[in-house]
């Protein structure tokens, strides 16, 4: 009985295996204990094998809510390692922001300095270029209270035709009219405007010029050769009629000129019927 006794109050579970000495002591107590004293011992060991029943499931529950803490640990440590890392990264971009932004305003700065260094120096021209501004107007002032040479004019618009500057020389001699336009040369500076422009290939422009020659100096000694002029450069666009009516006018008003023996024979051709035009050029006289 003893022994069924103590089969039946063996501990269970892992830790109750340190109960066991004491409990075998009881065991052995109970033996020579009355019958009153087993059945006391015997409840009351029923409630310590209950107490610590339930002592083991407070054990186990608690060593899940240790495994369970333990594992949200863990996930609190790897998010917490994630967020570190996330705010390594998000500080090497505000590094990297921050130095562009740097390299920006520097960039802004040096625009800055090189702009206001060009408005200097456009204030600098600016500056240059009204004091040259009032030098030529300095050096215009003396030029036009120098008297200018008429002959010297002249010869100069002259000298450049002969040379072959048919523009240059257009207006010089239009320059020498403007500014002495009674002079005695003016009827030969208007016959050499025609000259220039028969020499440019603008025979019509050329055809009055010449015509200003014979309606606006009467008196030149240029009308000879600026009518015979007007009747060839007519004949060579083909208009015979008016070229007879020059060639004419020429022979009959001037008769004792080299024009007047130009404009006969050229006649004479076209009454053949060989209308050839001269090549032949006549040198005006100065």
């Amino acid at each position: 009985m003893c022994s069924s006794g103590l089969s039946s109050y063996a501990p269970k579970g892992r830790r109750g295996l340190h109960l066991f000495p004491f409990l075998l002591f009881l065991f052995l107590v109970g033996c020579v204990a009355t019958t009153k004293d087993m059945e006391s011992l015997d409840a009351r060991l029923t409630v310590v094998s209950d107490r610590l029943g339930s002592i083991e499931k407070r054990l186990d529950s608690m060593e899940e809510r240790l495994t369970l803490l333990e594992e949200r640990e863990k996930r609190v440590e790897a998010s917490f390692k994630a967020f570190r890392a996330r705010l390594a990264d998000t500080e090497a971009s505000l590094d990297e922001l921050k130095s562009d932004l740097r390299y920006l305003r520097d960039g802004v700065e040096r625009s800055d300095k090189a702009l206001s260094d060009l408005g200097d120096r456009v204030i600098q021209l600016e500056t240059r270029l009204a004091t040259l501004e009032k030098g030529v107007k300095i050096i215009e002032a003396k030029e036009e209270k120098k008297p200018v040479d008429p002959q010297k004019s002249y010869d100069t618009a002259l000298q450049l035709f002969r040379a072959g500057q048919y523009l240059d020389s257009m207006e010089a001699f239009k320059k020498f009219l403007r500014e002495f336009p009674e002079h005695r040369l003016a009827g030969n500076a208007q016959y050499w405007v025609g000259e220039c422009l028969l020499a440019m290939g603008k025979k019509k422009e050329a055809i009055l010029a010449f015509d200003k020659v014979v309606k606006g100096y009467p008196n030149s000694p240029k009308i000879p050769s600026a009518l015979l002029k007007e009747g060839l450069t007519f004949l060579s666009l083909g208009d015979k009629a008016v070229a007879r009516i020059l060639l004419k006018r020429v022979v009959e008003e001037y008769p004792d000129t080299d024009q007047a023996k130009i404009a006969a024979k050229k006649m004479r051709t076209l009454a053949a019927g060989k209308p050839r035009t001269s090549k032949k050029k006549v040198k005006g006289k100065h």
